[in-house]
């Protein structure tokens, strides 16, 4: 090949490769500054929450323990023991 096709040809990609760089940072700057923030909720309660949903965990039921955590509440015991056993709990 002649070697102005081949410098045309590296031109050609070197545009591209950077009109790419340059178009996807300013796509992702326009889609942030689009995105409609919605403010969390405190986290005041998160203690007494946590509270209540393990409780709720351990004494509703197996079924409840189950569409909770997929698990019956004897084997969530026995996986508690086996960790605490292993000290990794």
């Amino acid at each position: 090949m002649d070697s102005k096709i081949i410098h045309a040809a590296c031109m050609g990609v070197a545009v591209t490769v950077i009109a790419t760089g340059v178009a996807i940072p300013v796509a992702i700057i326009e889609q942030e500054r689009n995105t409609i923030y919605i403010p969390r909720e405190s986290h005041i309660n998160a203690i007494a929450q946590r509270e209540f949903y393990i409780d709720s965990i351990l004494n509703r039921g197996d079924r409840h323990c189950v569409e909770q955590i997929r698990m019956k509440l004897v084997v969530l015991y026995r996986l508690c023991d086996v960790l605490t056993s292993h000290d990794l709990l």
